[in-house]
């Protein structure tokens, strides 16, 4: 069987985002962006074995804010990116939901999709990736961003949260 440390590979996707606080177009005032390093929940893996779960209420960005730029990557304990041959990451993406407040269960949740380039549920944007798209950056370009954290859209009762899910295989 070998050495334990090398059966088992524990990883976490790492998200690069890059962000400005959110300014009214009409103000004609820049904000400067400013960057924050997010990682998900550790996802432990050995060999031959899949992990495709959903991890809710996730750290991530507070405020009303501008996303700018969003990237991931696949990394070890001590932030080392974890090569493909090791862990496939199948596919990671990163969602908004609504949730009433102080809830412990999963079952009043209500997911936001942002616009997208189309109206109501027509090609929303989500962020997210996989194993053939590694270090490709995802950026908007200025002027735009992708609004996240407007009180104003979020009614009574209900908190804006995070959910990721990750599948990833161990294929050593």
């Amino acid at each position: 069987m070998g050495n334990p440390s090398q059966n088992w590979v524990i990883l976490s996707i790492i998200l690069f985002l890059a962000f400005s606080t959110y300014t009214d177009a009409s103000a004609k005032t820049k904000s400067k962006s400013k960057s924050a390093v997010l990682y998900s929940p550790k996802v432990e893996l050995s060999p031959g074995i899949t992990s495709n779960k959903f991890y809710y209420d996730v750290k991530f960005l507070k405020g009303h804010i501008a996303l700018k730029n969003f990237n991931g990557e696949v990394v070890d304990e001590e932030g080392n990116s974890v090569p493909l041959y090791e862990a496939y990451l199948h596919h990671w993406a990163l969602g908004k939901y609504r949730q009433t407040i102080n809830s412990t269960s999963t079952d009043d949740i209500v997911l936001v999709r942002n616009a997208g380039v189309c109206q109501g549920d027509v090609l929303p944007q989500y962020f997210g990736l996989g194993a053939e798209t590694r270090k490709t950056e995802t950026c908007i370009p200025d002027p735009f961003g992708i609004e996240v954290g407007n009180a104003t859209e979020i009614p009574a009762g209900y908190e804006e949260k995070w959910e990721i899910n990750l599948h990833a295989i161990d294929i050593r």
